[in-house]
């Protein structure tokens, strides 16, 4: 979500008004001006809720004055891989396209989809497959799981902590390879 010029500027003038009432409330509190705010919220115990409130109000204004958008973290969508001359990042995507390449090879998968996150010993993947009629679908899961962590772990040494497998549906049968004999021998 972006936050254009416009929003900044409310979000500044709201802050800086939010500020000098909150100041401005915690002064009626404290009684420091005594002369048109001598009233109710300057007498015992309302004038420690009356600074409170004021308070609260100045520190979540000069929170939201000095707000700033993060970046995102490139570390995080990315791992690291020590090499020969100094460290490796490889980015999800890479992995990601990684991952689908090995898996939409195998025999029986319609379509393959994978998500990487990161884990405690290493790298947590999801493969989502639709795979084609009358296939084991237990035996594809297996092999996919198999497939794709030897696959990613030969190619990039990053460790694979986990693979969880989602068969969504049943794919259609016209794949490009189960093409229909025309019967001119070639």
């Amino acid at each position: 979500m972006k936050v254009n010029w416009f929003d900044r500027v409310l979000l500044f003038i709201l802050s800086v008004v939010a500020l000098v009432l909150g100041v401005a409330v915690v002064l009626v509190g404290a009684a420091v001006p005594m002369g048109w705010a001598q009233m109710e919220l300057t007498r015992q115990p309302y004038n420690v809720v009356t600074m409170v409130v004021g308070g609260v109000t100045a520190l979540i204004a000069i929170r939201f004055l000095f707000f700033r958008r993060r970046r995102r973290d490139p570390k995080v969508d990315s791992v690291m891989v020590s090499g020969d001359h100094g460290p490796i990042r490889i980015a999800y995507d890479t992995l990601i396209q990684l991952a689908n390449r090995r898996g939409s090879q195998l025999r029986g998968v319609s379509s393959f989809e994978t998500a990487v996150r990161e884990g405690q010993g290493g790298l947590i993947l999801t493969l989502r497959m639709r795979v084609l009629p009358d296939i084991d679908i237990a035996a594809l899961a297996k092999e996919a799981q198999n497939a794709v962590k030897a696959y990613l772990e030969e190619t990039t040494r990053v460790p694979v902590e986990r693979v969880l497998v989602q068969i969504t549906e049943l794919g259609d049968g016209n794949r490009s390879m189960n093409r229909v004999w025309s019967g001119s021998g070639a």
